[in-house]
């Protein structure tokens, strides 16, 4: 897998994460959000992913689905990549633990040393995801990687799998994120966050749907994410949907003889960007 494409699928999840498991702040509604989906056991989602591009004959298009269970923190994700003019889909696993990130795949396992089935990485280069967000794991940590990029935007009102909702709209700027982290004396993830916006300068737009009782039952993201240094760019436009929030999924960890750990990658791949 090329360095900077793993990076920009590292930096999907950072931000995703960071969304999913943010604290609550009254005055940011996406925040509240976050903070009360967290709050609940555990969900379900769906997942859709579309990527275009001038140097893209088709869309890839990337389509799953999995589950959360907050008490343990362990995620769930599989997922299937439509490429054009591939025999067949490939197949994608995920594992998240809020530290560690595992992935497999029939791709990806030919690239791995003989007997590793799984790649384990550590995002946040050994902080938890509660560590690498404002404010902590208190009642302030209010998912500012949105609230203090720009206004949050009230869109309108639409139905999400039956469900009423309330649509809103925001941006996500790591390098102003990173100022933030800065001010609460985090330099390390400060720096770390930088160096995610080098690979991928250009905020994000995030759009969230959150039902009545202010839990987050969509999440849309589009962004732009590098191929290589200072080639030409691909739009992702991904899709989540939040369901069963009495879910209480059992996710076990791989076998850690089969993990291989591509951490001190990640952190050549940073440091070359930096």
């Amino acid at each position: 897998m090329h360095g900077v494409r793993f990076l920009s699928l590292l930096l999907i999840l950072v931000v995703v994460n960071s969304f999913v498991n943010g604290g609550e702040a009254s005055l940011n509604p996406i925040a509240v959000a976050a903070e009360r989906t967290e709050s609940a056991p555990g969900a379900r989602f769906t997942m859709k992913a579309s990527y275009t591009g001038a140097g893209l004959a088709q869309p890839v298009v990337a389509h799953g689905k999995g589950a959360r269970n907050s008490q343990t923190g362990r995620s769930r994700a599989v997922m299937s990549v439509e490429v054009p003019q591939a025999p067949t889909e490939i197949h994608v696993e995920s594992i998240g633990d809020g530290t560690s990130i595992y992935m497999r795949s029939s791709t990806l396992g030919s690239k791995l040393p003989e007997g590793k089935e799984w790649m384990r990485v550590e995002p946040f280069l050994g902080h938890s995801e509660s560590e690498a967000v404002l404010g902590g794991s208190d009642a302030d940590s209010s998912l500012q990687m949105l609230g203090s990029t720009g206004d949050v935007e009230r869109v309108g009102t639409e139905q999400v799998r039956g469900t009423s909702t309330t649509r809103y709209r925001a941006v996500v700027d790591l390098d102003n994120y990173a100022d933030a982290l800065r001010g609460e004396d985090k330099d390390e993830l400060a720096d770390l966050y930088e160096k995610y916006s080098e690979l991928a300068p250009d905020p994000a737009e995030v759009e969230v749907w959150v039902d009545s009782h202010k839990i987050l039952r969509r999440l849309r993201m589009v962004m732009e994410i590098p191929t290589r240094p200072g080639g030409p760019t691909l739009t992702m436009d991904m899709r989540m949907d939040f369901f069963d929030f009495g879910a209480r999924p059992r996710i076990e960890l791989p076998d850690p003889a089969s993990v291989y750990d591509a951490t001190p990658t990640l952190e050549r791949e940073l440091d070359a960007a930096g």
